[in-house]
């Protein structure tokens, strides 16, 4: 059966490609060697790993808009596997046969990678928030235009959102931190894609897409944790948190004033 897809609400917005600039370069500020500096804690962490943290997020959450066009049905039938799981079995087949193939830890493996892949999802739910605060106000485009774009829109998102939001970026880098895991979740989703090539025209291209894009996100987010120590890995999950949360209270404290 193929995967319903869903489209993006957001994709179409007039000012959408102003808003991921807005995006970009808010993510920019935020990992800036300047804004860094405020937090001292994390000075350890070498710049290059930041610079492929930021890449990552630059590449594959919030790209250039016309990168994002054409990830968009990939990520449309991504969203569709991860939000309803049981279609990755009918490709798979049988429990029993999948733990012979991939292990007895096969069944926490694939629940790990649909958490991941899952919060790559909400990644660009947020968006939607952002959206539709945008459009409560006047003067759009010299509002994303304007130095602080980005904290003026997300200070209005509900605190339990933005926390979810922060907590959902942590817990895919933590699966990303965990080579294993990791290893084993790029098998199954290579099994699935090679089983879906295999079925003919049963699957569409986006969704071979998809499948594609979700082992993308997962080999190039363990690569920024490639021959790292346990405490190195520690300390950039906890900078992620920090300076995200950071973010978020500043920007209300600056829309209270």
């Amino acid at each position: 059966m193929k995967p319903k897809k869903e489209s993006s609400k957001v994709l179409d917005h007039p000012l959408f490609q102003e808003l991921i600039v807005m995006y970009q370069k808010s993510l920019q500020k935020r990992y800036s060697e300047e804004n860094l500096k405020l937090y001292p804690e994390f000075r350890s962490i070498p710049r290059n790993t930041i610079d492929r943290l930021l890449h990552f997020f630059l590449e594959y959450l919030y790209p250039e808009y016309s990168k994002r066009k054409e990830l968009d049905a990939a990520f449309d039938a991504l969203s569709g596997f991860v939000n309803h799981p049981t279609k990755i079995w009918g490709i798979l087949g049988n429990l029993a046969m999948s733990i012979f193939r991939f292990g007895k830890h096969f069944p926490l493996a694939l629940k790990a990678g649909l958490a991941a892949l899952h919060s790559y999802v909400t990644a660009h739910q947020f968006e939607e928030e952002l959206v539709m605060e945008l459009d409560r106000r006047e003067n759009k485009l010299r509002l994303l235009e304007s130095e602080f774009a980005m904290d003026s829109l997300i200070a209005k998102v509900e605190k339990q959102k933005a926390d979810a939001f922060r907590k959902d970026i942590g817990a895919l880098f933590k699966v990303f931190s965990d080579a294993d895991l990791v290893r084993k979740i790029i098998l199954i989703m290579e099994d699935i894609l090679i089983k879906m090539q295999s079925k003919g025209n049963l699957y569409t291209v986006e969704d071979k897409k998809g499948i594609t894009l979700g082992v993308s996100i997962l080999k190039e987010g363990r690569a920024i944790f490639d021959q790292m120590k346990e405490e190195e890995i520690s300390l950039i999950l906890q900078a992620i948190d920090t300076i995200e949360e950071d973010f978020y209270q500043k920007a209300c404290e600056r829309d209270s004033n």
